[in-house]
């Protein structure tokens, strides 16, 4: 049985008749649970940021900012960005605004070897050069590209590099540069034959 007086709890042991007691401070006493539950609480927090933060997991790359005023990344080191990551959905995003200026370049220069055009898959654009001419945070960005055009159910007509510049202010994009790497309509099945100009 506990009786409580000024702020001080008696522990009466066993029955009420016994005449044994022992004092202890009500706060004495809450803060030995307390202690236990901030402890147990702590270990939980842990756990979970942990958890979340994925410090048991393979460390991925992240984006590191670099004080620099060109990034250049050469096609030997080139990787995939981790897939359903943020780097990986911005790609994407500047990819398909670039679509029509990638494809219109593609169309320009086999249209003298193909008697159709050939199409391209975003997701196979290598980046393979980053800039920003300008300096650190200019809007003048100069990107290098590969692209893998192909014709039909993904036969391959060749790989080409395009050098694209994308200006500041009204968001100006032009192909600077494209450069034929290799070609492989040469290479075609017999049945797309037809679709080289002799």
């Amino acid at each position: 049985m506990i009786q409580v007086k000024n702020n001080q709890a008696v522990y009466l042991a066993g029955c009420s008749n016994k005449r044994r007691k022992r004092r202890f401070s009500i706060a004495e006493g809450m803060s030995r649970n307390v202690r236990k539950k901030v402890i147990y609480l702590g270990v939980i927090c842990c756990l979970l940021v942990v958890n979340t933060t994925g410090c048991s997991r393979k460390v991925e790359a992240e984006a590191v900012k670099v004080p620099v005023s060109k990034v250049t990344i050469s096609p030997e080191s080139t990787d995939k960005a981790p897939e359903h990551s943020q780097e990986e959905l911005y790609q994407d995003i500047f990819v398909t605004l670039l679509a029509p200026y990638i494809q219109t370049a593609i169309n320009d220069y086999y249209k003298q070897y193909l008697t159709t055009s050939p199409n391209y898959s975003p997701d196979s654009i290598e980046i393979l050069k980053v800039e920003r001419p300008m300096g650190y945070r200019s809007f003048l960005f100069t990107l290098k590209l590969q692209v893998k055009p192909y014709v039909g159910p993904h036969l391959d007509v060749g790989v080409d590099q395009l050098t694209i510049h994308v200006g500041s202010g009204e968001g100006e994009v032009k192909v600077e540069k494209f450069e034929h790497v290799k070609s492989y309509y040469d290479s075609l099945p017999p049945n797309y034959k037809g679709i080289i100009k002799n």
